[in-house]
């Protein structure tokens, strides 16, 4: 197996009047910089919970590429990453949304056991890490960017980006811990 590297691990926190859940991206390149995984996906179990609360995603793995969508997948045709990205917002943008905060769960749906299994600290340990408030049109402009710089075929920063999309959302994160 060839060995990788994590270089982008983004998520976007999405506000509970835009639906809740989060919107992830993950990127994997071997020693030539050469991408063996790239990853996004809009994640709200209480939405589904089947497919670890995958609504929809994009999964490519060493040059095929999956579509999910409500716990169905499919091969799909991959041209770009760029592309991918622009597929993915346009999804998003028109994917039907419930608002308003969910009172059987906690604010992501994910119980405290499993927070360990989802975040892997070896994988983004002497990542740079940018915590900040921002929209999802934040999100899929940094994923562009970074999709066009893989596309050809450039190193980029390894970097870890939280946005929250509302200032709101991170008060209330901090809270529910103490």
């Amino acid at each position: 197996m060839t060995d990788t590297t994590k270089v982008a691990d983004d998520m976007y926190m999405v506000p509970w009047e835009q639906g809740n859940g989060q919107i992830r991206r993950e990127v994997w390149v071997d020693k030539e910089w050469k991408v063996t995984r790239y990853y996004l996906a809009y994640i709200n179990p209480e939405t589904i919970t089947g497919d670890n609360g995958r609504v929809m995603g994009f999964d490519y793995k060493n040059g095929a590429l999956y579509s999910h969508l409500m716990g169905e997948e499919s091969a799909i045709e991959f041209l770009s990453f760029a592309e991918l990205e622009e597929k993915f917002d346009i999804k998003w943008n028109n994917l039907p949304k419930e608002s308003g905060p969910v009172i059987s769960r906690d604010a992501t749906g994910i119980n405290e056991n499993q927070v360990d299994a989802i975040d892997d600290y070896q994988e983004t340990k002497g990542m740079r890490l940018t915590i900040t408030k921002g929209s999802a049109a934040d999100f899929f402009r940094r994923g562009k960017e970074l999709a066009c710089k893989l596309d050809l075929g450039e190193q980029v920063e390894q970097e870890k980006v939280v946005i929250f999309g509302n200032r709101h959302d991170l008060c209330y994160s901090a809270i529910q811990k103490q």
